[in-house]
């Protein structure tokens, strides 16, 4: 794949105008039938294959109601004498409710509070519910503005306060200014990574249009498939987050090939060859990971994986494929430090210094950090977010509060039950007596507050009662009260030969939950096989993986537990802007495994593999952690800093499942970044020393070898640059030569272009032959790599007679050979 990338990587670059109007082609091919088709996202999420779904299902049925159609509550609220039941206030709600109906054909119909006794005890309060003929999805803005608009006039000319909820009154909503605000920060951390205006901006641009495309995408398969709102946002944070990131590894790779090759459009092949291939790694483990949320078994989270899958697909085609055309165009305004001491270079850095001399400590540290955060998670609860959370000054939150301090805390998350009476309608009488029991036992039951008196439906097949709760949908007391009416159904069916059966939304969050707990083992084993195997592949290790997989894991249960602190708990909630706490959201975990495991895998096989790299070379463990970290580890820093700004920006939104996904994955990429793969994970490296890189042979003989930093390149790049320096002039001589270590016998000779012998064989001593080993890694131009040594041995007599006698003086040589490369590269250039 290297070699493919490579190719792709210098063609794009030397037909880059090609490459650009391509995307923009492709970009407006995917937006411009969104520009008169608005897309139809769901407002709602929507589950299958729960119990009380199927119950829902039954009660809009038999009763003539569709949980479908889009529905707006008016809540109507006077402090005047008499309260709501005065004449002149009636009179004035009943005509304005009639005047919106009359203003929108949509309408279908509109329940009067006066005749169905829709008001609070102190009469003060009242609600009226709007029912439409199309979805909540369907539903315009038109809709909505014609109820505020009537809404107007009785509120300020009549002193009723009036707040609206319902499924009608939720909008689609990407982020607002929230990608502003993360794009602003990922510009600044580029610009301090890159000393460029040019170059900082270049990732931004690449992750844009890529998002866009995405996004787009996205939004046109909502003519097909139901998609919650929430998709889109979720989509939209792992696009820009990743899509900047990708662009970053690329143009990182870009400047450091750039420090020894002289030609742009190889140095732009070379970087998609390697980093590119370590994108596409970590674009496909994320994908992977994301459509896994399909194993849980819940449709609207296999939607969300399935989004966020397209969201990354095009971040890593933008990264690929726009990004090296946009560096071909812009390559002169990139800077770049051109060769610097490769030979003698200070690999030491504080950091560097005190996770290699201080590796206990640091392991002890880093478990410190992870496990405290973590211990919230012993108290997590989960939930559905309702208008209880939002905030405080939105409509939805005050109708919210006032319809559960007029009519009770438990009237917000209503519990139907229906109960089946099919064996018992051929006797009305003894039916009648019967549900009157079952009304008395449930009423008489703890936590309830309410009981509405059974109805029956039109083919007397089944009653419908409703159990009101002392408390809101997401209270404990109202949890236990569901278990209490689930375990009712043995006691109806002994007593009275009833089969009953329930339904809400706090029935519907204990159902979720449980098919998530379910789910979550799977899904996790799933994950964590996964990545040990794909790591262990990649690295021909054992400990190496296992390490990768237990950090993951801490970080995990670290998000999980700090999340779990401050959203539900409360801790420091004011500073991220959070009003009203609560239950976590149900699905966080799932979608906090499935986003944080890809991340993971993509700083892990960054860092791991330089590190890798450089102990293949030197077998010294301690030297390739200092590496690796001094070369790998500033990179990852920033590319952490950019995802946590992305993901963080999303916690101000005022949607609470918005905030708590960009909580969990903001302090997820933190929590993984910094403190296990910064911190944990070399210091484990250090500890197990030559263990980390231990793989049995029967498995190293039987594993996949994959290629994923572009080593395969080596080989293929030198063969390539000979053949075009020996294709540029007939006049050149054979740039091939040999290097020959003290005391060889079968040194050979070259002929140049005319026959003549030309002395292109030279004889090194040991330590010099070391030398060339390593300047030959760092040479695109086997000519510049023979000018330099020959200019380097003529001019310090380096051969089997004089040698450097000590390391010192060996030093000294290699500063004046690293001082001749560099002249010698200026002058090729």
């Amino acid at each position: 794949m290297a070699k493919f990338l490579y190719k792709m990587g210098t063609f794009i670059a030397k037909h880059k105008w090609s490459a650009v109007i391509a995307w923009i082609v492709i970009v407006a091919a995917i937006l411009i039938p969104l520009a008169t088709n608005a897309p139809k996202f769901d407002n709602d999420i929507k589950m299958t294959g729960l119990e009380s779904l199927d119950t829902n299902k039954k009660i809009e049925k038999h009763f003539n109601q569709d949980s479908e159609k889009a529905q707006i509550r008016v809540v109507f609220k006077t402090t005047k004498d008499d309260g709501i039941v005065q004449p002149n206030i009636t009179k004035d709600i009943k005509k304005t409710l009639d005047d919106i109906k009359k203003d929108d054909k949509h309408i279908d119909k509109i329940s009067d509070p006066y005749e169905n006794k829709q008001i609070s005890k102190d009469k003060t309060t009242a609600f009226a519910d709007i029912t439409y003929d199309v979805s909540q999805t369907s539903l315009k803005d038109g809709s909505r503005d014609n109820v505020k608009s009537h809404l107007k006039d009785l509120r300020d000319n009549h002193n009723v306060q009036t707040e609206l909820t319902g499924t009608g009154m939720t909008s689609t909503e990407v982020g607002g200014n929230s990608e502003l605000v993360g794009i602003i920060v990922a510009f600044v951390v580029l610009l301090i990574t890159f000393g460029s205006v040019i170059a900082a901006g270049l990732p931004i641009i690449s992750a844009l249009i890529g998002l866009a495309s995405g996004v787009g995408i996205i939004s046109l398969l909502t003519y097909a498939f139901d998609i919650p709102n929430v998709t889109l946002t979720l989509a939209v944070m792992i696009g820009l987050a990743v899509g900047i990131d990708y662009a970053l590894f690329i143009l990182f790779r870009y400047r450091q090939v750039m420090k020894t090759e002289t030609d742009y459009i190889k140095g732009i092949g070379l970087a998609i060859g390697t980093a590119g291939s370590a994108v596409v790694f970590a674009g496909v483990t994320v994908v992977i990971a994301v459509c896994g949320l399909s194993l849980v078994g819940i449709d609207f989270l296999a939607v969300m994986g399935f989004a966020s899958a397209i969201s990354v697909v095009f971040a890593v085609l933008s990264a690929l494929t726009l990004l090296p055309a946009l560096i071909s165009i812009f390559h002169k305004r990139i800077k770049v430090n051109k060769l610097q001491s490769k030979f003698k270079k200070d690999i030491d850095t504080p950091w560097s210094k005190f996770i290699t001399g201080n590796a206990l400590a640091a392991v002890l540290l880093g478990l410190i950090i992870l496990v405290a955060a973590a211990i919230p998670v012993s108290h997590m609860r989960l939930g559905i977010p309702d208008d209880g959370v939002k905030p405080a000054d939105s409509t939805q939150k005050k109708a919210y509060d006032i319809i559960s301090d007029k009519f009770g805390e438990g009237f917000n998350g209503q519990i139907p039950m229906l109960i089946n009476v099919k064996d018992k309608k051929d006797d009305p009488q003894g039916l009648q007596q019967d549900l009157q029991s079952v009304y008395k036992d449930i009423k008489d039951k703890k936590n309830v507050d309410i009981v509405t008196p059974p109805q029956m439906s039109k083919d007397n097949d089944y009653a419908l009662m409703v159990v009101i709760p002392k408390q809101g949908p997401n209270a404990e007391s109202t949890n236990d009260l569901v278990h209490d009416l689930r375990d009712y159904h043995k006691d109806a069916q002994d007593k009275y030969g009833f089969k009953t059966e329930i339904s809400g939304q706090s029935v519907i969050n204990i159902d979720m939950s449980k098919k998530l707990n379910e789910a979550i083992p799977l899904f996790a084993s799933v994950i964590v096989v996964l990545a040990f195997f794909l790591l262990m592949i990649v690295f021909r290790s054992i400990l190496i993986p296992l390490k990768a997989v237990l950090g993951f894991v801490l970080s995990l249960m670290a998000t999980l537990g700090f999340t779990t602190l401050v959203m539900q708990d409360g801790f420091m909630k004011g500073l991220f802007g959070i009003e009203t706490t609560g239950p976590m959201l149900a699905f966080l975990p799932v979608i906090t495994i499935g986003i944080l495991f890809g991340l993971a895998m993509d700083y892990e096989v960054f860092l791991m593999s330089r590190i890798h790299e450089e102990y293949s070379k030197t077998g010294d463990n301690d030297y390739s952690i200092k590496v690796g970290l001094k070369e790998s580890g500033p990179v990852i820093v920033a590319a952490a800093l950019i995802m946590f700004s992305v993901f963080f920006a999303f916690v101000f939104q005022e949607d609470v499942m918005i905030k708590s996904m960009g909580m969990a994955l903001a302090f997820g990429v933190l929590f993984d970044a910094f403190v296990v793969r910064m911190m944990l994970i070399p210091a484990l490296t250090k500890l197990f020393g030559k263990g980390s890189w231990y793989l049995p042979a029967w498995l190293n003989r039987i594993i996949p070898r994959v290629d994923i930093e572009g080593h395969a390149l080596e080989k293929y790049k030198t063969v390539e640059s000979q053949e075009s320096e020996a294709k540029d002039s007939k006049e050149t001589y054979d740039t091939t030569f040999k290097v020959y270590p003290q005391g060889a016998t079968n040194v050979s000779k070259h002929q140049d272009a005319h026959g003549q012998d030309d002395a292109h064989s030279i004889v090194l001593d040991d330590k010099t032959m070391a030398l060339y080993q390593e300047v030959k890694q760092q040479s695109a131009s086997s000519l510049f790599l023979y000018d330099a040594l020959i200019d380097y041995q003529n001019k310090h007599q380096l051969n089997s007679k004089k040698q450097a006698t000590n390391i010192e003086q060996l030093n000294k040589n290699i500063e004046k050979l690293n001082q001749l490369l560099e002249k010698n590269l200026r002058n090729k250039s």
